[in-house]
């Protein structure tokens, strides 16, 4: 496939969702999807009003993190963190799953988790967060089943405080929602074009990447403002390595 600057930044869920974040790291994003057109951004809740203020009347959607970054939070506390969410009138709402039910084999209460927050958040896009790298590939199937028994929009790999995502957990996921009408989102580990490339070509729909990495990554896509595709990008990879020899 072949992918244009536009397209890289459309599949782009751009966040600044480190504990320190500032109030020019929420502009400086705010300035960046005006700019390049991203398809998302990602703030922590003490932003989320800001931020879904400063979106209205862009093509870039407002999302919101819940249960961020454990999902150990209390069910009660989740779904008065949806209904607030969508009171603001957020596009996307991603969910951290209660990763220790399931690998605790708790597995109706963490469906009984999600569930609630989707009739809580009814109107608005839900992603919910398997947090995958700390998973068993066994553990990362079940987990995908749950999100696609809840009712979600979206499975995705990670919150980004983890280890990274690697394509091995794409495959895995890849293989559990196989046939299902599910869409996918991958997060932490994508860093740069190539991966971003190579995950999008394996069925990935969007990537939940950091500000700094994403403005990397439009830079890197702008190179080739007719489009890239994976073999095309390789091949200059690997002609930039033997000129440096």
């Amino acid at each position: 496939m072949k992918y244009t600057p536009h397209d890289v930044a459309r599949a782009i869920d751009v966040s600044v969702l480190k504990f320190d974040t500032t109030q020019k790291q929420v502009d400086d994003m705010i300035a960046a999807c005006k700019k390049h057109d991203i398809g998302c951004a990602f703030a922590m809740p003490s932003y989320s009003e800001y931020l879904g203020q400063q979106l209205s009347g862009t093509t870039t959607e407002f999302g919101t993190s819940l249960g961020f970054p454990s999902g150990q939070y209390h069910t009660s506390t989740k779904v008065q963190e949806a209904v607030y969410f969508e009171s603001l009138g957020a596009d996307q709402i991603d969910m951290v799953m209660n990763v220790g039910w399931v690998k605790s084999g708790m597995y109706k209460e963490a469906l009984a988790d999600l569930v609630a927050v989707r009739k809580a958040a009814a109107k608005t896009s839900l992603k919910v967060i398997i947090e995958a790298s700390l998973l068993t590939d066994e553990e990362i199937k079940t987990a995908c089943r749950i999100v696609i028994d809840s009712g979600a929009e979206y499975v995705k790999s990670g919150t980004g405080f983890s280890p990274p995502t690697t394509m091995h957990h794409v495959n895995v996921m890849n293989e559990a929602i196989a046939g299902f009408p599910i869409k996918f989102k991958v997060a932490g580990g994508v860093k740069d074009l190539k991966t971003l490339i190579e995950m999008k070509d394996a069925g990935v729909d969007r990537f939940g990447i950091g500000l700094v990495n994403t403005l990397s990554i439009i830079e890197q896509a702008l190179a080739y403002p007719d489009g890239v595709s994976l073999d095309k990008l390789e091949e200059n990879i690997l002609a930039s390595k033997s000129e440096a020899y």
